[in-house]
This record gives C-alpha cells, sequence and structure tokens, in this order.
C-alpha cells in the first residue's frame, strides 16, 4: 500500500445492554490503514480503565521516561493513568476491539482491587486467567458485527454473580457525583451525597475506582479541556470553562499529568501520521 493509499483511523461507539450499563460504558471498534505512514498518538492521563484486543496489527508502545519501545500485548488490560508514562506509533492495518469499564466496573467485575491498576498496562490473561484468552481468540474467528455478542456473554457470567456492596454503592454514587459535575464538585460534596466521611471516600474510592477522589476530578477536568480545545483555542477560556482557578492552574495540571502546556501537547494530537 503506498502512503497515498493510507486510510484514516474510523471509531465506532456503541453501549452495552442494560444489564451491564453499571459496569461498562462503551464498546467501540478503531480501524485504519497506514500503509508506511505510521502515527504518533500521546496518551495523556486518563480516569478509565478498559480492555482492548488486537485482531490484526498491534501497536507499537513508547515509553516517555526512557524511549524505549514494545509491542502491545494481543490482549491489554489497561488501568488509571495519573501522568503521561507512554505514547503509541501506529502503523500496518490495525483492527482493535475495546470494553471500557465503568468508574467502578472493573473491581465490580473481576474482585481485583482496582488501585493496582493505576499507571499499569498489562497482558491481560497474566491478570484475568486464560478466559480472557479464549475471549480473544473467539473475536479472532468472528466477523465484527459478532463482537459485542461475545463480549457480553463473558461480562454477562460475571455481573450475574456479584452482589452489591456498601463500598461499590458509595464508590458509583460519589463517581457519579463528579462525573456529573465534569470534576469541579469538591471532594467534601461528594462525600456528603454519599453519607460517608472524606477519609472513608478516600479509602473506597481507591480501592474500587483505582485513584483519589480528588485525583479522579482532575483526570476529568483534563480530559474535559481535551474534549473542548483545539490549537488556536482561547486558554483562558477553556480553563474557565473546564473549571480551573485560572490559566496558570490548568497548565500546572496539564504539565502534571502530560509533561506539556495544553497547546503543546493539542498540537501534538493533531499531528498527521509521518511517511
Amino acid at each position: 500500500m503506498s502512503c497515498s493509499a493510507a486510510r484514516p483511523m474510523t471509531v465506532r461507539r456503541w453501549l452495552p445492554c442494560a444489564e451491564l450499563r453499571p459496569f461498562v460504558e462503551a464498546y467501540s471498534i478503531r480501524e485504519a490503514g497506514f500503509g508506511r505512514m505510521q502515527a504518533h498518538v500521546p496518551l495523556p492521563a486518563r480516569r478509565d480503565c478498559f480492555l482492548e484486543f488486537y485482531l490484526q496489527d498491534r501497536y507499537r508502545v513508547l515509553v516517555v521516561a526512557t524511549g524505549e519501545e514494545h509491542w502491545a500485548p494481543r490482549c491489554v488490560l489497561v488501568g488509571p493513568s495519573t501522568r503521561r508514562t507512554a505514547d503509541l506509533r501506529l502503523s500496518g492495518s490495525l483492527r482493535v476491539f475495546s470494553v471500557r469499564f465503568s468508574p467502578v466496573g472493573f473491581r465490580a467485575l473481576f474482585g481485583i482491587p482496582a488501585r493496582l491498576l493505576c499507571d499499569q498496562a498489562l497482558e491481560a490473561e497474566h491478570v484475568l486467567g486464560h478466559g480472557i484468552a479464549e475471549v480473544h481468540e473467539q473475536l479472532a474467528l468472528a466477523e465484527p458485527t459478532h463482537w459485542e455478542s461475545i463480549a457480553e456473554q463473558y461480562l454477562l457470567k460475571r455481573a450475574r454473580a456479584l452482589k452489591m456492596t456498601d463500598e461499590l454503592r458509595i464508590a458509583t454514587q460519589a463517581a457519579a457525583t463528579i462525573q456529573r459535575s465534569q470534576g469541579m464538585v469538591k471532594v467534601a460534596v461528594a462525600a456528603a451525597a454519599s453519607s460517608v466521611s472524606m477519609r472513608h471516600l478516600e479509602r473506597v474510592f481507591q480501592e474500587q475506582v483505582g485513584v483519589s477522589p480528588k485525583v479522579f476530578a482532575r483526570l476529568l477536568r483534563l480530559n474535559h479541556v481535551l474534549e473542548v480545545a483545539g490549537p488556536t483555542s482561547n486558554w483562558a477560556d477553556v480553563a474557565s470553562l473546564c473549571g480551573y482557578f485560572d490559566q496558570s492552574h490548568m497548565v500546572r495540571d496539564f504539565r502534571a499529568m502530560t509533561g506539556a502546556t495544553p497547546m503543546e501537547f493539542t498540537a501534538l494530537r493533531a499531528a498527521p501520521p509521518q511517511g
């Protein structure tokens, strides 16, 4: 395939069945054909946990701190990220199926403390066992129109076996409160809405969501900026819209979580693939 024949990334997203919606936010399929070109994709800090299945070529993972590169696993489990630890290099023919969990979804479905996944991207089979490798094999043999049903058969068995605990209820309610405000609500308000102390909420949130409520709110604000901003944005207006005290506050948060200013990072994201 020539450079001129490169096919840009397309993304399709859809919701899970009603029974899984407390635990799974969305499924998605990403497809692209880069030919001889490759794209550098910087990864910001993010609040969510997801499973990703590579059904054709895989991403190359670039470790930001060392510059080392390695192939992503065929099936990778990615936890919440509090800082920019890795970027991606995309090339070849990509077809990627993702399961994005709700803030409490991974802990609820798999019983593994979410804090253990924070700032981690792991071979999914090493964490979840051989069952997830079997799911990958089924996906590889099926048409994309059947991928959702394959994933849901696997996830529904777990959802139907779990019991709602006080900790799960508290974390679910607090995460929803913080999400509705796009990270602008004070943690004390979220704790009061869940009828618990801030200290208790902190402990429960770390276990169920993987990060503290305060960090969760910071990640939501950062991702809100990335949703609404572009390289030519008025950054003072963006800072105000996204709940920062001022533009300097936004820049400090961005540097801490991405290693770049908002302008620098959005420019990196907008860079076209290179031949």
